[in-house]
């Protein structure tokens, strides 16, 4: 084990034990307060609204401050599996293997995670108070696709934003070539599971309130992981995976005033 000026403790290729003593000394005590990775060789269990196993490999896994759980393989951006904020993680061992386990109750899910091989184990305590700027909101996204109905498919009719229906307020509402209802949840990020279940609620609704014989879903969000089209597709709804446009304001760009004052100033 060592331990860093920057307060960073790590254990480099450390036992099943040694490995387990690390995480109840630096981080089980005090999970809210210590980020805690890992990388070594596992095997991931999910079990949820959809189930998923992830064979052995080698994988990186962060559990952050606010409980959340992410597992990282070598390529992509995305997480393969992950639990959301609020989760609680136990830590244990079983013949000669390191386990996780980790719960969300609202939606219930379970992941369970086994490292039979650990190459690091770090913790350490970040501070973060800054605030993210974002400009890209749903809206715009929203906004986009009533302008351009095509960005979804060809022949879509957006006859309605905001549709109050029982379970809450559908995004878009409209009609697709064939004179089919259609229902269109927006995210403008990742999509989530909790989301597939929002937009089935709100084809439910549909169906009850107009007793039509066929309502199509459709997902639509700038990225949507294949753990949550398979969800999609086990409960007869679509995706679209639409692109969203970010401009950012450039607090650094001089007005032409500012820029001649400036220049006025510098003369001798």
């Amino acid at each position: 084990m060592r331990e860093e000026n920057t307060g960073m403790k790590t254990a480099v290729s450390p036992s099943v034990p040694d490995a387990l003593r690390f995480i109840k000394e630096h981080h089980a005590s005090r999970p809210e307060k210590t980020t805690l990775l890992l990388l070594g060789e596992c095997m991931v269990d999910y079990q949820g609204r959809a189930r998923s196993l992830l064979d052995w490999g080698e994988r990186l896994i962060l559990i952050k401050q606010d409980g959340s759980v992410l597992v990282h393989q070598p390529v992509l951006r995305e997480p393969v599996n992950w639990q959301p904020a609020g989760s609680t993680t136990e830590f244990n061992t079983a013949h000669d293997q390191l386990i996780l386990k980790c719960r969300h109750t609202k939606p219930p899910e379970k992941m369970k995670v086994t490292f039979r091989q650990l190459k690091l184990v770090a913790a350490t305590a970040l501070v973060d108070r800054a605030s993210l700027v974002i400009a890209g909101m749903e809206s715009d996204v929203v906004n986009d696709i009533v302008k351009d109905p095509s960005l979804i498919e060809d022949g879509l009719r957006i006859v309605k934003r905001e549709k109050p229906v029982r379970t809450g307020s559908i995004d878009l509402y409209g009609y697709d070539k064939d004179h089919v209802p259609v229902v269109i949840e927006v995210k403008r990020s990742l999509a989530t599971i909790s989301a597939v279940h929002q937009l089935r609620m709100y084809v439910t609704d549909i169906k009850k309130d107009r007793k039509e014989p066929k309502v199509r879903g459709i997902l639509c969000a700038p990225r949507i992981p294949d753990m949550v089209k398979k969800l999609l597709e086990e409960h007869g709804l679509e995706w679209q995976e639409v692109e969203r446009r970010v401009v950012l304001p450039d607090d650094h760009q001089r007005t032409l005033q500012e820029f001649l004052t400036t220049k006025a100033q510098a003369r001798p």
